[in-house]
């Protein structure tokens, strides 16, 4: 098969998931966050290609709007169409492992 084809492995949360994963549309509009929009942080920045190994991830959420990966500084935004799908990748990928990625993803 060819390369980067096989699925990325994903571990278990290493902890407590924030309680932001869990807040209101509203709630974190009142923190004057974007509610469908996603910081990804603590991922390696010797990751080279983000959109191969981690978009599929994100897909599998919801309609992605924006992809944006910053290498040199190990971050990603990511944003949905919606709210639930944001926040369903927020609770699904929060303080994971992510093979070849990241020790713990922080996903607000």
């Amino acid at each position: 098969s060819a390369p980067g084809s096989a699925p990325v492995a994903v571990g278990e949360p290493a902890g407590p998931l924030d309680p932001l994963c869990f807040a209101s549309q509203a709630e974190i509009e009142a923190q004057g966050l974007e509610p469908t929009r996603l910081f990804i942080g603590q991922i390696s920045r010797e990751l080279l290609d983000a959109n191969t190994t981690l978009r599929p991830l994100f897909d599998s959420f919801g309609n992605v709007q924006e992809f944006r990966w910053v290498q040199d500084k190990g971050v990603l935004y990511v944003s949905y169409s919606t709210f639930p799908e944001a926040q369903g990748a927020m609770q699904g990928l929060s303080s994971r492992s992510i093979q070849g990625a990241s020790k713990s993803l922080n996903v607000r």
